[in-house]
């Protein structure tokens, strides 16, 4: 049975990252190959990525674009803002050790054993690894120690709407030496072509590829709730207009909320909030049991579909850069465009035709299997 290196990161206390991970090996093991996660070994603590190589990048990058700096200042204070607790740290690194192989090599050795037999392709992909304002072009996340035969790139999202100059001719190389390009939103899609001339197509983020009954069996957690509830996942704050009109929404329906993300804190003044350390499987099961689920997370809106919940896709209160491309593409694919909202006054309890949906996630999964099943055999 060949073998395939996922290349990514599974540090990130993110759950649409580590749920990701996962379900990208799991597709692959699906169509009978073996799969697990390689990275480099190194310096990376629990929630970031110190290597070196990438810091000393970032400074000689900060130095011959000095305008660039206040950039990485707001990136940095919006991650510092973001506490992570050890409780919260635990799960998710026991969600990893229980479900995820993975292997971290050491860099100089990598392109060495790209080189041999252990593994037959090596694909990148996927979440925000082409992220097009990044300070630091990874080399790992285009595959660059890898011969370019062995190179896929799955699902992969560049996250934003434009790629600005600094950073055009070396993804512009990068991505033009990897044979299978595939990418994640329609923005993505259009900015490939512009940069590099190359039509790739849309395929559907690796947590659509497999079969819900897989998500339920992870499903699971120690915090079971005695009443309904909603599920508040937020990403960044939501402004205090919103915040409002969830509380009254939540108040008319009774229900109390998990938050499972940023801070809620003009709702808990009127509403019943649990604010617990959850893991993936807490998320999950959490989700898979709401009775509507309202985020501004692309990860929280699509577990949402995977397990037919009432959701509510919140236009994300975004410190720097417009995201937003990733949920209007699928919803705009499902017939779901309704459900992204800018302002919760419009939130209400109104089914989702998940019928028609899950028919056209069959049709969209069919599609982008087979993409990833002809990269594989390429």
């Amino acid at each position: 049975m060949s073998k395939v290196a996922v290349v990514n990161r599974t540090n990130l206390k993110n759950y649409g990252s580590v749920l990701q991970c996962y379900a990208l090996c799991e597709a692959i093991r699906d169509l009978g190959y073996e799969a697990e996660i390689i990275w480099e070994q190194g310096n990376i603590s629990k929630n970031y990525d110190f290597r070196l190589n990438k810091l000393f990048m970032i400074a000689v990058k900060m130095a011959t674009h000095p305008s660039l700096i206040s950039d990485v200042m707001a990136s940095m204070k919006d991650v510092k803002g973001k506490s992570i607790t050890e409780g919260k740290v635990k799960k998710f690194d026991d969600f990893v050790r229980r479900n995820i192989t993975q292997k971290l090599y050491p860099g100089k050795l990598l392109s060495q054993i790209a080189k041999g037999d252990e593994y037959s392709k090596f694909i990148c992909g996927s979440d925000q690894v082409w992220c097009s304002t990044t300070m630091y072009i990874d080399p790992m996340m285009y595959l660059r120690f890898a011969p370019e035969r062995k190179r896929i790139a799955y699902a992969p999202s560049i996250g934003r709407n434009y790629i600005p100059n600094y950073n055009r001719a070396k993804m512009k190389k990068y991505i033009s030496d990897i044979p299978f390009v595939s990418i994640r939103e329609d923005d993505g899609q259009r900015l490939v072509k512009e940069l590099t001339g190359r039509d790739v197509p849309v395929v559907l983020d690796p947590t659509l590829l497999i079969k819900r009954e897989k998500w339920e069996r992870l499903a699971y957690s120690e915090i079971q709730p005695k009443e309904k509830y909603a599920v508040l996942y937020f990403l960044d704050e939501t402004s205090e207009t919103n915040q409002q009109k969830i509380a009254e929404f939540l108040k008319d329906q009774h229900l109390c909320a998990y938050s499972i993300g940023q801070e809620v804190s003009l709702i808990e003044k009127s509403v019943s909030i649990y604010s617990p350390d959850c893991g993936p499987n807490d998320f999950l099961s959490l989700v898979q049991n709401a009775e509507i689920v309202i985020t501004d997370s692309y990860h929280g809106m699509l577990f949402s579909m995977i397990f037919d919940r009432n959701f509510w896709a919140v236009e994300r209160a975004y410190q720097q850069y417009d995201q937003s491309s990733r949920q209007r593409t699928i919803l705009r694919h499902l017939g779901l465009e309704e459900r992204y909202i800018k302002n919760c006054r419009d939130i209400l309890f109104k089914d989702v035709d998940y019928i028609s949906v899950n028919e056209s996630l069959r049709k969209m999964r069919e599609e982008s299997i087979c993409y990833l099943k002809t990269a594989l055999e390429g």
